[in-house]
């Protein structure tokens, strides 16, 4: 008989863990998931500062917005996200994972007890009185049914965008976004004295102005702000975050959108000079064969007549052009001024009394089409514009109709050098028209909000998707996988999850499957042939002598092989870590070596 061992060492080759997830599928109602736990916000942007609300307050009765969940969501998901996308929690794609935070939100969230490390991919589901959503796997959230396809789906071709996503921010002008102001520097000796104020956000700006305009632009030296980088230069919404100055524009709530959630949109005001404008750029400077769109949302103001000795005729109202202004830098950068643009321009888009008008140019041939966008004497509602060229068809779709089309039949080339100008073409005003007499291009009155341009022509389909998404995207919001949130942040659905802050509000039903990571440990337990050959059982002892420990007669036979029923693991203290009972006896052989494997999970 061989030696027989009490404890025997693993070596590192006889172990292995392997971690693998396994996806549990969970299926709530309204009740049920207010039992587990999960819960939903309402959230809201306020200007004044986040250090005012706690669940204690008295004076502002606790923070009912949930303001400071809003201002966690988005500084930890949204918050720079096209410039800083790395940095953000569950970061995923970046072209496919579209991150829009409007001023309010609605948030579902889901505790880690049930997602476990995140929760799976395509598994979301949501069900409402009214919707039906789910994820796409990029951490977007869609309407069921919805063909992403359908829509603009390439940020690279959204060559220019501006809904304002962040205009609410501005809705207010007199607060303060930041909370440092310097100003008033002079020279003491060697060493530049400045005065510091410090405002808490929401704080009134004394003496705060009627409209915004970019702070520190070039040119508009009176309102820059010091230091800068308290205040960012502006930029448009687009992946490419092209640089632009506004020049006295109002922010404002607009008519599109949910009842208790409205997009933003920009006032522009002919009296006061409105408009803004992005240096020129390749981008959007479309030649005389290229396909591209511009999409807009419009509040016009009546347009009226302009008398001048000897003439009678219609303002002409510019919404969106490249072609008036360009703009020369003097003196090594330091002064600038405005000049007219070469005669040629890649597109025009103004309103003259009911009708709008698309135009195109390569300075000998110009290119018009119009049509009616507003009752006669009367402002029309906001309605949605797309000018587009296609295959050399210039067309006018309002509210997802097509109204106006014509061949394009410029030769020569259309770009220019001119800045694109929103509200006006530039602050140039006057020009002459082909006749030599004298035009007046005026300025903007009105609205406009969800300003894109794509370097692209779209179909009928794709155009009535834009038209009633209004910020152009197929996605309602986003789910944040490992995190266990998902947030409804399209103005439009807000009502999906409203409500109380428990799941009701109109909630049916929510599935998704958690993630659960899950080690299986694997020991391989070797036994030579000369080993474990004895036993101590009970039932082979000798229970009828004084030893109680002595082996019976029949233990000693060339033929006793004893069973195994159970296998230990122990530490090195000796203590028992796990047990593993076989489905029935093994008998040890003494001839060969045997080899058991335990497997378990944790």
């Amino acid at each position: 008989m061989g030696l027989t061992y009490i404890y025997k060492k693993f070596t590192a080759q006889d172990k292995a863990i392997i971690p693998f997830n396994a996806h549990k599928q969970y299926n709530f109602q309204s009740s049920s998931a207010v039992l587990h736990n999960i819960r939903h916000d309402n959230t809201s942007y306020t200007s004044e500062s986040i250090s005012l609300y706690s669940s204690a307050s008295s004076v502002y009765g606790g923070d009912s917005k949930n303001v400071i969940k809003y201002n966690q969501l988005d500084h930890l998901f949204y918050r720079d996200y096209i410039t800083k996308a790395a940095i953000k929690k569950d970061f995923l794609s970046y072209l496919e994972n579209r991150r829009e935070l409007y001023k309010k939100a609605n948030i579902l969230s889901i505790p880690s007890g049930l997602y476990g490390a995140e929760i799976k991919k395509s598994s979301f589901y949501l069900s409402s009185s009214r919707f039906e959503v789910i994820d796409d796997s990029k951490g977007n959230l869609i309407i069921s049914g919805t063909n992403v396809l359908d829509y603009p789906n390439n940020v690279n071709e959204n060559v220019f965008r501006l809904d304002p996503i962040k205009g609410h921010k501005k809705y207010d002008l007199g607060v303060y976004e930041d909370y440092a102001e310097v100003y008033g520097g002079f020279y003491q000796g060697d060493f530049e004295v400045v005065t510091k104020k410090f405002y808490r956000q929401g704080s009134k700006i004394p003496g705060a102005p009627g409209t915004y305009t970019t702070p520190g632009q070039l040119g508009m030296e009176e309102t820059t702000k010091y230091p800068l980088s308290y205040y960012p230069p502006d930029k448009d919404d687009s992946y490419f975050c092209n640089y632009l100055n506004y020049n006295n524009v109002n922010f404002l709530e607009g008519q599109v959108g949910h009842s208790q959630h409205k997009f933003s949109s920009i006032s522009f005001n002919s009296a006061t000079g409105s408009y803004i404008m992005v240096s020129h750029n390749e981008n959007f400077n479309f030649n005389t064969e290229q396909d591209f769109s511009i999409s807009f949302y419009i509040s016009p103001q009546k347009t009226g007549s302009v008398n001048v000795p000897g003439m009678n005729f219609d303002e002409k109202r510019y919404i969106i052009a490249k072609s008036g202004t360009r703009r020369t830098v003097l003196n090594s950068g330091s002064s600038f001024v405005d000049v007219n643009a070469s005669p040629q321009y890649p597109f025009e888009i103004f309103m003259r009394s009911q009708s709008l008008f698309f135009s195109r140019s390569d300075g000998k041939i110009t290119n018009t089409i119009n049509g009616e966008i507003t009752a006669s004497g009367t402002a029309q509602r906001t309605s949605h514009i797309l000018c587009q060229v296609s295959s050399s068809i210039m067309e006018i779709w309002f509210d997802g109709t097509k109204i106006a089309s014509t061949p394009s039949t410029i030769k020569k080339g259309t770009r220019n050098k001119a800045n694109l100008y929103i509200g006006s073409k530039g602050p140039l005003n006057t020009e002459n028209d082909d006749n030599g007499n004298i035009n007046r291009a005026m300025y903007f009155n009105g609205k406009l909000s969800n300003i894109n341009i794509w370097s692209r022509a779209y179909n009928s389909t794709a155009i009535t998707n834009i038209s009633e998404s209004v910020n152009g995207s197929p996605y309602i919001g986003n789910i944040f996988y490992k995190s266990g949130f998902a947030a409804i942040t399209h103005p439009n659905f807000y009502d999906i999850l409203s409500g109380s802050e428990e799941l009701h509000g109109g909630i049916n039903t929510l599935q998704f499957q958690g993630s659960h990571l899950i080690y299986e440990n694997e020991y391989q337990c070797d036994i030579q042939e000369h080993e474990f050959n004895l036993t101590t059982n009970i039932s082979a002892r000798k229970l009828t002598g004084t030893n109680p420990y002595e082996l019976a007669a029949f233990t000693t036979s060339s033929h006793f092989q004893p069973y195994i029923t159970t296998i230990g693991l122990y530490n090195e203290n000796n203590e028992l870590l796990v047990v593993g009972k076989l489905g029935q006896p093994v008998r040890k052989s003494n001839k060969t070596d045997m080899t058991f494997v335990l497997r378990w999970d944790s």
